[in-house]
């Protein structure tokens, strides 16, 4: 893959509309599934909600999943990630 946290082509998902392996890998099932990003220009991405859609709520670990693997394809692959730090503030 193009970063240790996106075991994806660089150019964006080649593997999102596939199903988890039953019983596979989890880490594969995350990167092809909830991780997935599709790009939609140089550092513009849109992930994909994968919850229950009549929650009409998302998982905020799921934000900050695809926002770090958006950064990583923002970035040459030398670069590796410091820290992440986020607060859900509920409104």
């Amino acid at each position: 893959g193009c970063h240790p946290l996106c075991p994806q082509p660089r150019d964006g998902c080649t593997r999102g509309n596939r199903a988890p392996p039953a019983g596979g890998d989890l880490r594969g099932a995350l990167s092809d599934t909830v991780l997935s990003l599709e790009r939609l220009d140089t550092d513009l991405f849109r992930g994909r909600h994968h919850w229950v859609p009549a929650t009409r709520r998302l998982f905020g670990g799921q934000i900050v999943g695809q926002a770090l693997v958006a950064a990583a394809h923002a970035v040459s692959r030398d670069e590796q990630v410091h820290s992440l730090h986020c607060y859900f503030v509920r409104a």
